[in-house]
């Protein structure tokens, strides 16, 4: 039966440091610089089936409409 000495552990130890550094960093840098992202319900049907039909949803009918919309881009071309 082999036994482990200190000085094979400390050398072990010292090998796997900048493994493990580099894994608390990305930790570190998870947890700073993470985004936050909202949930929404969309329907699960197609657009087309959808127009001018009256759906239940949690308790409550909805109708949905195609309207013209114009958005403003956010981001210069």
């Amino acid at each position: 039966m082999a036994f482990v000495t200190g000085e094979r552990v400390s050398f072990a130890i010292q090998k796997a440091g900048p493994f493990f550094s580099f894994l608390i960093g990305l930790g570190v840098f998870v947890l700073l610089f993470h985004r936050t992202y909202s949930a929404e319900k969309t329907p699960a049907l197609p657009l087309k089936e959808m127009v001018d039909k009256v759906v239940r949803i949690d308790g409550k009918c909805y109708k949905y409409r195609v309207e013209d919309a114009s958005c403003e881009s956010s981001s210069p071309s």
